[in-house]
């Protein structure tokens, strides 16, 4: 139990260490849009929901970003000022504003990723293939675990596994 123990730590660590260096890049690009975390998670957010074909609306991203309308509607207001996003109303419903990237922003966002890929992918040169299609289906396996017991956890609600 013991060695199950330290293992877990040093994988714990592990992550943290990689975690660190993601975070590090993204602050850069940050830098280089001239935009916050919380700016850059928005439009993530946007990003994703333009692949899946949704609109996106000032409710939906507080709902997802877990803050208020309000605190979002600010967001939105600084990424609009910088030309990242445009508002547009809903033909069916006017008092509805959905959001959207901007050709800037998707510019912008395709080309940080693959300058992100590049620095990131590094990460990854210590592992031969099979031992990194190996980390990838380990790191699906726990992340698989998470997003089942996240909400539980996260509100505090007992499932039927934790009794």
């Amino acid at each position: 139990m013991e060695d199950r123990k330290k293992l877990i730590e040093k994988s714990v660590e592990s992550i943290y260490a990689i975690k660190s260096k993601i975070v590090a890049e993204m602050h850069l690009y940050f830098n280089v849009m001239q935009i916050t975390h919380s700016q850059w998670m928005v439009l993530q957010i946007v990003k994703k929901n333009v692949k899946k074909n949704v609109n996106t609306s000032i409710k939906d991203l507080a709902g997802i970003l877990g803050i208020t309308s309000s605190a979002t509607t600010q967001i939105v207001d600084n990424l609009v000022s910088k030309e990242l996003l445009f508002r547009k109303r809903n033909p069916d419903d006017r008092r509805v504003i959905k959001v959207a990237l901007t050709e800037k922003s998707s510019k912008q966002l395709d080309s940080l990723k693959r300058k992100s890929f590049i620095t990131l992918s590094s990460l990854f040169d210590a592992l031969d293939y099979d031992e990194l299609l190996k980390y990838c289906e380990l790191s699906n396996k726990i992340t698989g675990s998470i997003s089942k017991e996240m909400p539980e956890k996260m509100f505090g609600k007992e499932t039927a596994k934790d009794n």
